[in-house]
C-alpha cells in the first residue's frame, strides 16, 4: 500500500477503509498520525431541536439571585491587624541606639505584610 494514496484517502474521507488499508495503518506510524489528526479535526454535525432556545429560557429563573455582600477575607483582616500591632509596639517602645535602622526594618516588614495581604486577598469586581 502506498502511504501517499492512503493519506489522500484519509484526508478526503470518501469511504470505509479496506482490510489492506487497515493493515497498513497498523504497521505505519506516519499514516496512523494522519488518521488521528483527521479524526480529531473532524467536527460532528449537530442539530438542535426547533424549540431548544425556548426550553432553555423557560428553565432560567425570572430574576437572577441577589448577591450578598461578601465579608472581608480573613487573611487580609489578620494582616492589617498584625501590621497595626507591629507599628503600635514599635512607636510606643523606648528608642534604641540604632533607631533609624529599627524603624526602617519595621516599616519594611509592615510594608511586606500589607503587600502580601493585598496580593493574596480575593479579587473583587471593580478593583
Amino acid at each position: 500500500m502506498n502511504c501517499e494514496a492512503l493519506q489522500r484517502i484519509l484526508f478526503e474521507q470518501q469511504r470505509e477503509l479496506t482490510a489492506d488499508e487497515a493493515a497498513h495503518l497498523s504497521a505505519c506510524d506516519e499514516c496512523m498520525d494522519v488518521l488521528l489528526t483527521v479524526s480529531l479535526e473532524a467536527r460532528p454535525e449537530v442539530e438542535l431541536p426547533e424549540n431548544f432556545a425556548a426550553r432553555v429560557a423557560a428553565k432560567l429563573p425570572a430574576e437572577p439571585p441577589a448577591r450578598s455582600r461578601r465579608p472581608r477575607h480573613a487573611g487580609l483582616t489578620t494582616a492589617m491587624v498584625f501590621v497595626g500591632v507591629l507599628l503600635i509596639v514599635f512607636f510606643s517602645a523606648a528608642k534604641p541606639a540604632n533607631s533609624w535602622v529599627t524603624m526602617v526594618f519595621v516599616l519594611l516588614v509592615a510594608t511586606e505584610i500589607a503587600g502580601l495581604a493585598l496580593w493574596l486577598a480575593p479579587r473583587r469586581p471593580g478593583w
